[in-house]
């Protein structure tokens, strides 16, 4: 069957495409090399992968290649997110990652034909250099949302945040009305009216490598940010946002669930019992206590659930062996979230609001009970609830050592009211709407549809830098 294409001939030759060593961060640009090749839009699509993550990405976009990178063997330190030891920080993985600059740079140059893009990941900054100097221009793939990246910006410029008393103490923002922050919904280092340290150098440079590229991809669309989008092109014509997602949904993946799965999910439509979806993530990182504050709250929920964990957080033992009977079914390693999400049994998703599950989440019309962890995600969660009305904030109320946790109580009752509450139900409407939005956006003509072609023809009309001497 040939390929749909949207323009008669591809607009850029070669497209070659650095992904950061998380999953969260790949699969975004498995999507994107997908939707290039269907599209006719590249000629072809070239991953820079190591050994380890090779294979996932060969998975994900047949029909693109993969050229792999092999670490030093004087490399220190985690190669990979899934590597990451409990209690380390990502930078561990970003710093360890730099040590590929050299094969990157060396395997970058052998490519034929020489790419006419190179979308690189936002967190190896080092790839500009390369990419400078052999003249291939760059965008990169930042992994959020505007709201979040421009009210992080927005915050540390003025500084509103020094003028409060307490992490609740509600400020204001310039330039963006309407929304009111407090500390709390804040991540590091941002939450500082100072920011300094390791995390803040690594910030400092991303963005000067975003800052010298063509432009930003996100996975966004522009109905749902367009005051965000709109205020950062207006304000950055150099260096624009360009939103061609949801990615999930303009790639066309086949949602694939394992038979076990589906058949409980199918099961559970078939008596007419709505069923809330569990996930915090690959990289999260909870305590034992607040595992069973969780697993009590959903307990006593009565709600059927779906509950996907991560092995590490059990040390080899069986997780809940037996504890939900039949109303828990709960799923150690990756799963097809879309294609839970997808199902028509599901009616909630309690989340920890990383950008690839809310974009997954709203594609798929399901409203969040937000439960950030991490990174930008309370940002996210902001946006989830009070921008959008999507979803629901469960927030720490119960103090156990020095751990702020989430209480099961809080979980019970938030629990059932996104899934059987009039709460629930407005967020669920409110949802359905921004799905129909989000598949509007990449069918032929959306937004985002037009704004990936249009950007990549930027990209080539600009011309390619010349190359340094």
């Amino acid at each position: 069957m040939p390929m749909a294409s949207s323009s008669p001939s591809p607009v850029l030759r070669h497209v070659a495409m650095l992904p950061f060593m998380a999953k969260g961060h790949t699969i975004p640009l498995l999507h994107l090399a997908r939707v290039l090749l269907r599209r006719g839009l590249a000629s072809a699509v070239t991953f820079l992968a190591t050994p380890r993550d090779a294979p996932f990405v060969l998975a994900g976009a047949p029909g693109a290649a993969v050229v792999e990178l092999p670490f030093p063997s004087s490399t220190a330190g985690p190669q990979s997110m899934d590597e990451l030891p409990s209690g380390s920080s990502f930078l561990d993985v970003v710093s360890a990652a730099a040590a590929l600059e050299p094969v990157f740079a060396d395997a970058l140059a052998a490519l034929d034909p020489r790419p006419d893009l190179l979308v690189h990941d936002g967190f190896l900054a080092w790839a500009a250099d390369a990419a400078d100097d052999l003249g291939v221009p760059r965008l990169i793939s930042l992994g959020m949302g505007a709201f979040p990246y421009c009210v992080s910006l927005a915050v540390t410029a003025q500084k509103p945040h020094a003028r409060v008393s307490s992490p609740s103490e509600p400020f204001e923002v310039d330039g963006l009305p309407g929304l009111r922050l407090t500390k709390a919904d804040l991540h590091p280092p941002f939450d500082d009216p100072e920011p300094a340290g390791r995390h803040w150098d690594f910030i400092c440079e991303s963005g000067r490598a975003m800052g010298s590229s063509r432009g930003t991809i996100l996975n966004s669309f522009h109905e749902l940010e367009s005051f965000y989008i709109d205020k950062w092109n207006r304000e950055m014509p150099l260096n624009k946002m360009w939103p061609v997602g949801p990615l999930c949904l303009a790639s066309e993946p086949v949602r694939t669930l394992d038979s076990d799965t589906a058949d409980w999910l199918d099961a559970r439509l078939a008596m007419n019992r709505p069923v809330l979806y569990v996930a915090f993530g690959s990289q999260a990182e909870l305590s034992r206590a607040q595992l069973e504050e969780i697993a009590a709250g959903l307990d006593r929920s009565d709600l059927d659930f779906i509950w996907v964990v991560r092995s590490k957080w059990f040390d080899g033992e069986e997780p809940f062996q037996g504890r939900f009977r039949g109303r828990g079914k709960v799923v150690q390693g990756f799963i097809d979230q879309l294609g839970i999400l997808s199902h028509q049994a599901i009616k909630g998703f309690f989340s920890h609001c990383g950008w690839n599950s809310v974009m997954e989440s709203i594609s798929m019309g399901v409203p969040i009970l937000t439960y950030p962890i991490a990174a930008e995600q309370k940002l996210n969660a902001k946006f989830v609830v009070d921008v959008l009305q999507v979803g629901i904030r469960i927030w720490p109320s119960k103090r156990e050592d020095s751990e702020q946790l989430v209480s099961s109580d809080d979980v019970e009752t938030l629990a059932r009211e996104l899934v059987l509450g009039e709460g629930g139900e407005r967020a669920a409407a409110r949802a359905s709407e921004l799905a129909d939005s989000a598949r509007a956006a990449v069918e032929t003509g959306g937004s985002s549809f037009e704004t990936l072609e249009l950007m990549l023809h930027e990209v080539r009309e600009i011309g390619r830098p010349e190359a340094k001497e």
